[in-house]
């Protein structure tokens, strides 16, 4: 961590930095060298020991080669995520995308919400245009994603044809999994850029043979900014981040270990109509975890998540998420099955409902089989039981299988019905406001929640193939549908009344705008679409990835339906092309899209560009250069609020000791 004369002295230099621009495009141009300056001094060394490599030696340096160019297409062969319990690849019934670490150290990610924003069929955290998505932290729930050098991987799993899942998982799964302490290792990391935007983040792991430790600490924070399209050129907005993480976990034996997991966060943001957003999230879990190494590891643990905002719509307010988790599982012949149990309790607080308090257990028990029919035919049936203190039992069966024609192909099909019950914020909210503008009303909101309202209930399928071409070609297709009965939504009835305060003025309207904001059962929300991805590695240099996905969603309007792309656009594409050559690396990322009608994307038709290049200097020192959004699209706050909104320059120092 720096200091603060420190800091000043760093945001100094970099703004007289006029040789910024001339060290961008030398760094470019020294990537399309055919060597290094670092490749060059080890060439001598790498002949000689060539020399002594034996067969055997060759050929597990192929299949590492192999190996390396799976991991390259960011498919990684083994994963957990699926099932909770070691699956490959080609073996599970879904759609799975991998971010390695690696990945995240190359690009340089800042945030989680960054390293989603590049996976096809994705914006923000919503998959395939829902936001029925279950976050998940090491397996367990949460709302809070960890520091971004904590991560090993994230996996995501579109598509809701897991039993082991709640309901809220209609459009799939995010499973960030973190950093065990394996070596002896800290790192900082410091960074700043455009809007006067620093994060200055420093980690620390070790391992002494029974316990492990990996400790991370970020501070961000962003002066205020405005960005195109935000409607007011005098939008402002910046704010204030501290985070801060620890796993620890001892070791018993080969088989047995605890973890202890704890994250913090709070975030302090002040915009043009709120002189503040505070929230703060507190989150610790800790885990027995036995029969590790087997093909059913099983876990017992505890979880207890707090959060507390104060925000301008909805004021004061806390909740709490505390529960026990336990599951296990057996292989017995053709069948591993996995069976387990929750229990959740949630509390929730807040100053503008109806009640100050109101709390909710849900418990769950599951059941799932894999069942393995000779070399091709996979098929997992399941079922989960939910029991609401509020809405009382519900049955959500699943099926998938997954057929094998040959030992580079998969095809997949899904179905499962889904439930979802309503939020204390959808049943309990209630408050009102007038908006001013030089002491003038001229906007009254009413926010009102229903106790009455019924669960969601429905049913999604997915249909699906992927190949494997060769080691360093892969492409996949998939087919996604959801319908759901009772959905839950917010619906905004509009009216304009006469001000009887307005000015003469002909600035002013002479109207006051009148919004009643209710929370309602929809008759139903339709969703299909599907997603191709095309990943090729051309050579130990270049690479690339292409993506389509098409989201067609229709919602009731009144008495007609209507296409809502308000999180997603209808049509998108991505690209992305990578090139790395001894310590240079750099990738150039675009997503573009067409029929978006909402707020996320406040155009119809957007092309992002994302890029970056960085330089490993030294064994311990990398030097990177980002620009976000460099087309400076329409972005809305809430689609990537804390990455770019707007176009985004930074540069960046990593040391590792």
């Amino acid at each position: 961590m720096v200091s603060k004369k420190t800091e000043r002295e760093i945001i100094s230099a970099l703004r007289r930095m006029r040789w910024m621009m001339p060290l961008t495009t030398a760094l470019m141009a020294g990537m399309i060298l055919p060597t290094s300056f670092a490749a060059t001094n080890e060439t001598a060394e790498s002949s000689d020991a060539a020399q002594e490599v034996s067969t055997e030696d060759l050929s597990a340096i192929e299949a590492e080669v192999n190996e390396d160019s799976l991991r390259y297409l960011l498919l990684v062969d083994t994963f957990e995520t699926a099932e909770r319990i070691p699956s490959r690849r080609l073996d599970t019934p879904a759609e799975v995308v991998v971010i390695t670490a690696a990945e995240i150290d190359a690009n340089h990610y800042q945030s989680v919400r960054e390293a989603l924003s590049h996976v096809n069929g994705m914006v923000w955290s919503f998959i395939n245009g829902s936001d029925r998505v279950l976050t998940l932290v090491d397996g367990h729930r949460t709302s809070l994603n960890p520091p971004i050098k904590m991560i090993d991987r994230i996996e995501i799993v579109k598509g809701g044809g897991s039993a082991l899942y709640g309901s809220d998982a209609v459009g799939g799964v995010i499973n960030i999994i973190t950093k065990k302490g394996d070596h002896n290792e800290t790192t900082v990391d410091i960074n700043t850029g455009s809007w006067h935007r620093h994060r200055y983040e420093i980690t620390n792991q070790g391992n002494d043979g029974k316990l492990g430790w990996f400790i991370d600490a970020a501070i961000g924070k962003s002066r205020p900014y405005s960005f195109r399209g935000s409607g007011d050129p005098d939008y402002r907005e910046d704010y204030d981040n501290s985070q801060y993480a620890i796993r620890l976990d001892h070791r018993f034996d080969d088989r047995n270990s605890l973890t202890f997991h704890f994250d913090h966060d709070s975030t302090r943001a002040r915009l043009k109509w709120s002189p503040h957003e505070y929230g703060l999230v507190n989150q610790l879990s800790l885990t027995y975890n036995f029969k590790e190494g087997t093909s059913t590891p099983g876990f017992l643990r505890y979880l207890n998540n707090y959060s507390h905002s104060d925000t301008q719509y909805m004021g004061k307010g806390n909740s709490r998420l505390q529960g026990v988790d336990y599951q296990n599982g057996w292989e017995m012949g053709q069948h591993r099955l996995i069976v387990g149990a929750e229990w959740h309790q949630s509390t929730d607080e807040h100053e503008r409902w109806w009640n100050a308090e109101k709390k909710t257990t849900n418990q769950a028990y599951y059941i799932q089989d894999t069942i393995t029919m000779g070399d091709k035919w996979t098929v997992v049936p399941g079922t989960r039981l939910d029991h609401n203190s509020q809405f009382g039992s519900k049955w959500s069966p699943k099926v998938a299988a997954n057929y094998r024609p040959d030992d580079q192909t998969k095809i997949y099909a899904s179905w499962g019905r889904v439930y979802q019950a309503p939020s204390a914020i959808q049943m309990y909210t209630r408050w009102h406001k007038y908006w001013y503008q030089d002491e003038i009303p001229y906007q009254y909101e009413n926010w009102r929640g229903n106790p009455n309202l019924k669960p969601e209930s429905g049913h999604t399928e997915t249909i699906g193939i992927e190949h494997d071409f060769s080691d360093k070609i892969n492409a996949s297709f998939s087919l996604f549908n959801a319908s759901i009965s009772n959905f839950l939504d917010l619906n905004d009835y509009a009216f304009d009344y006469d001000n009887d305060h307005a000015p003469s003025d002909t600035r002013w309207p002479g109207k006051l705008h009148w919004v009643d904001l209710d929370y309602v059962n929809a008759d139903r929300d339709k969703q299909h679409g599907l997603n191709l991805d095309y990943r090729q590695k051309i050579d130990d240099h270049w690479g690339y990835n292409l993506g389509y996905a098409y989201i067609h969603r229709t919602r009731p309007l009144g008495n007609e339906d209507y296409i809502n792309h308000w999180r997603t656009p209808k049509s998108s594409w991505r690209a992305a092309l990578r090139y790395q050559n001894g310590p240079w690396k750099a990738s150039l990322m675009g997503t573009f899209g067409k029929g978006s009608n909402g707020s996320t994307y406040l155009e119809d038709d957007l092309a992002l560009l994302d890029f970056n290049i960085s330089c490993e200097v030294s064994d311990w020192t990398t030097i990177y250069v980002k620009a976000i959004n460099f087309t400076n699209q329409n972005i809305h706050y809430y689609g990537r609020r804390w990455d770019a909104p707007g176009r985004l320059f930074q540069f960046g120092i990593d040391c590792r000791f």
